[in-house]
């Protein structure tokens, strides 16, 4: 069956006959990710809502005022998720979320173009492809692509939009020789009945279920933004279109425009200064390790010197790094001394780094009590206690749960 969407994707409200209503646990899939879904599968006479299928993701929309979440293909159904039943023979008004459907127009039709662009041009036919939430991308039959080729690429991807070139479609038979002339690339298998051609002027022929613009020019412009290694011997040409592209530009100058204030100079300058500022990071923060590693050094002295010798030491430093913590264990290890070591994570204020160490018997008093304290994650090895703190509210109680411990403690 040739559904409403395939016979004019610009189609955005239809009125047909639900056939069938079945209650369905089947999951929802949104542009890869998975989740559960207890409701119905709605059948209708026809539809203009897209299901999944040759690359591209499913609709959603309305069935009157019942939400669509999901389209799946089944043979030649088309089976619409809904969390509410809806009566068989019931007279429905089909409405599609637009925004949606014409982004994944431009980037169907945009990703046509330029897999004919980029293997008649230069010889990198396209094995697969992908319709992400925010990118897309094909996959090209080769371990590499040069950087000059994909600039001739997207130029000349971008001059043939500005022709307004027309893309048409094309419905055969099965046993059709105009198919011998067609690409594929993912045609599903319960497509083979009555076939679909869209056919981009004299650029591209290629055999396909999805949903597409009529014209090059409703494509407004493509943007080539990277590759990456694909499966093994393949490479990723990622790509924008279309309304990807001046969304992309907006956010991006919205944080340009951030960032012009934050540094207080022009776009410009930015590399240059976030670069000094980088250096500049790093000697303050080695500059930091050395005093308070000296400061670690002194306490420790402090420690070893004292008269009486302290049963404990508790130290809460919220601006202790790592390498502190680990050198007042070190330097305090053979003094038999309980000790708890608590700091704050840099970028995370209410968690932290625990570190408890001492005779046994002091480690099975209040270790578990302290961890709880402070939401710790970890365990104890070898009568030490290294792990994460998941609240550092509950500092001040584990201080004064040490201080009245040890007082009771002869």
């Amino acid at each position: 069956m040739v559904f409403k969407c395939q016979e004019d994707s610009f189609l955005k409200e239809f009125t047909s006959k639900v056939v069938k209503c079945e209650e369905t646990k089947e999951p929802i899939v949104e542009y890869g990710k998975v989740s559960t879904f207890q409701g119905y599968q709605v059948t209708l006479e026809n539809t203009i809502l897209f299901p999944a299928g040759g690359g591209q993701p499913h609709d959603i929309g309305w069935l009157n005022n019942t939400e669509v979440l999901q389209v799946l293909r089944k043979g030649d159904e088309a089976l619409h998720f809904t969390r509410e039943p809806l009566d068989v023979g019931t007279e429905v008004a089909q409405q599609i979320d637009w925004a949606r459907r014409f982004d994944h127009m431009q980037q169907h039709s945009g990703q046509h173009l330029l897999s004919a662009i980029i293997e008649k041009e230069h010889n990198l036919p396209t094995t697969s492809w992908w319709l992400g939430a925010e990118e897309s991308y094909i996959e090209l039959d080769s371990t590499s692509i040069k950087g000059d080729s994909i600039k001739l690429v997207e130029e000349r991807c971008n001059e043939l939009i500005r022709m307004a070139i027309p893309v048409t479609v094309k419905f055969c038979k099965a046993n059709d020789p105009d198919l011998d002339e067609a690409h594929t690339r993912g045609l599903p298998k319960d497509c083979m009945d009555t076939i679909r051609i869209i056919r981009i002027g004299e650029i591209d022929e290629n055999m396909c279920c999805g949903t597409h613009v009529t014209n090059l020019s409703q494509l407004q412009t493509i943007k080539l933004i990277g590759v990456e290694p694909g499966k093994k011997g393949k490479t990723n040409l990622k790509f924008l279109v279309g309304n990807r592209v001046t969304g992309t530009l907006r956010r991006m100058l919205q944080r340009e425009k951030a960032l012009v204030a934050l540094l207080k100079n022009e776009p410009s300058k930015h590399e240059e200064l976030v670069s000094k500022l980088q250096k500049n990071l790093k000697t303050a923060n080695k500059n930091l390790q050395n005093v308070l590693l000296e400061l670690a050094e002194h306490a420790i002295n402090k420690v070893k010197s004292a008269s009486p010798k302290p049963k404990y030491v508790f130290i809460y430093k919220k601006e202790a790094t790592p390498e502190f913590n680990r050198a007042i264990c070190k330097g305090l290890e053979n003094e038999g001394l309980f000790m708890c070591l608590v700091s704050e994570e840099p970028d995370k204020p209410k968690e932290g780094q625990i570190i408890i160490q001492g005779p046994e018997i002091h480690c099975n008093a209040l270790g578990q009590q302290i961890t709880e304290l402070l939401k710790g994650k970890g365990a104890f090895q070898n009568g030490k206690f290294q792990g994460k703190a998941g609240d550092l509210g509950g500092v001040n109680k584990c201080k004064k749960l040490i201080e009245d411990y040890f007082s009771n403690t002869q």
